[in-house]
């Protein structure tokens, strides 16, 4: 365990060199011990891998001479992985023999899972064991890794997802693992992701090496060595090529990531002990959190955290006045000047003077119920332009209303309710 801004050890988990009780966290007992079982394998004819990558980082397997020429003579760097492994005896039994470069920590059981480099093994440290315990799955695949010669197939990305699940991630992205953390833990091969765009410049498939972090909404996030991003899609087994991370220094591989919070991303590197640097999946930019000095020079990074994004202050919607449905029984459609000697005598609302030309319009109720009354000025299509309460006390009573001054010319609806009138009152209203 270290602290991430000022690369202090905090904690030795596990220290190589140490003696540790191995298990099987199916059956308890202890596990079989491989080495001295396993024989030399002999060193192929070609034990060297040669890579071309691009100004993008993103990265090409080189098979012949003429065609490395050809990359060097584009500007591409050339990298070459000697697998020196052939010329050793093969290491099984030791927890991290092969080294490893896949974490997940699993807080809900308080376990570091890893499946070490060329052996295609989960494996657990159980954190709160009294005395230190790794448990190994034993004779049940993860993955299909057949060497540490083996670039494709090695697992170097891992992550606890959202949904309590482990996945792990195959260089070549042709093996999406899935396991379990329950009392009945189950190992599957989900199979291959797919791009989302049928791009090679957009593939998953071409980057080598990284990590995986996770979200709350069901996706993983894949940060290869070379600074691309990916979003995954668990259910779908489909990934979408966010872009690369900017900022960061000249070599500087981001071989280990985790959440700090929001959408704010902590990497590290295999190959560099400048420091330690945070990104914002949003922005994709880099700036450095770590202090001088040198740092670790980590191959993989675990925590527990999720990305969580902000979700957006949901606005309060709007009083949405729904369309007035006119009735030519009930509409006065005099456009024409009205004046009060018209105003009829029995149980009316007259609206004048109609058009209206100077912003003022008045009401006149003609034997209508005592109480409180609203008016309302609609546009045609129903959109309320203003509303105004009044109280009626009198037989017969004359209201003013003043139209807003911003009000254009055109025709209008004034609808009349409330009191004690049985049904609204729709009047077309001409302004001019």
């Amino acid at each position: 365990m270290i602290d991430l801004k000022t690369g202090e050890e905090l904690q030795t988990i596990y220290k190589s060199g140490q003696e540790i009780e191995i298990l099987n966290p199916r059956t308890g007992k202890a596990v079989q011990k491989r080495d001295d079982l396993v024989k030399t394998e002999e060193k192929p004819a070609n034990d060297i891998q040669v890579f071309a990558l691009d100004a993008n980082n993103r990265m090409q397997t080189i098979s012949s001479k003429e065609e490395m020429e050809k990359m060097k003579s584009a500007g591409n760097r050339i990298v070459v992985i000697r697998n020196n492994q052939f010329n050793m005896k093969p290491q099984y039994d030791k927890p991290f023999a092969t080294n490893s470069a896949a974490l997940a920590y699993d807080k809900k059981h308080d376990r570091l899972y890893y499946t070490p480099m060329g052996i295609n093994q989960l494996r657990y440290i159980d954190l709160k064991a009294k005395t230190p315990k790794i448990y190994y799955f034993e004779d049940e695949a993860f993955g299909t890794v057949k060497n540490q010669g083996d670039v494709g197939g090695q697992i170097a990305r891992m992550v606890i997802a959202g949904d309590g699940n482990g996945y792990a991630l195959s260089n070549d992205a042709n093996h999406l693992m899935r396991f379990t953390t329950g009392k009945k833990p189950e190992i599957t091969d989900l199979g291959a992701v797919s791009d989302a765009m049928a791009s090679d410049r957009m593939s998953i498939h071409r980057g080598v090496g990284g990590d995986l972090i996770a979200d709350n909404a069901g996706n993983l996030y894949l940060i290869t060595a070379y600074r691309n991003v990916f979003k995954i899609n668990i259910e779908t087994k489909i990934s979408t090529f966010l872009g690369p991370i900017k900022g960061l220094p000249d070599g500087y591989q981001t071989n280990g990531a985790i959440v700090e919070e929001g959408t704010k991303i902590i990497v590290c590197s295999a190959t560099s002990t400048e420091g330690y640097y945070r990104f914002d999946l949003k922005t994709l930019q880099a700036e450095k959190i770590s202090g001088e000095g040198e740092f670790f020079a980590a191959s993989d990074l675990a925590n527990s955290n999720l990305v969580v994004e902000e979700k957006k202050k949901e606005e309060k919607p709007k009083e949405v006045v729904p369309p007035v449905v006119v009735n030519p029984e009930v509409v006065n459609n005099n456009a024409d000047q009205t004046t009060p000697g018209e105003i009829e005598k029995n149980n009316s609302i007259v609206v004048y003077p109609n058009p209206v030309t100077d912003g003022l319009v008045k009401l006149a109720f003609n034997n209508q119920p005592a109480g409180r009354y609203n008016v309302q000025v609609l546009d045609m299509s129903g959109k309320m332009i203003m509303s105004q309460d009044i109280t009626i006390n009198s037989k017969s009573q004359v209201q003013e209303i003043k139209l807003p001054a911003s009000i254009a010319k055109g025709n209008y609806l004034l609808k009349v309710s409330g009191g004690g009138i049985e049904a609204s009152t729709v009047t077309k209203l001409a302004v001019q």
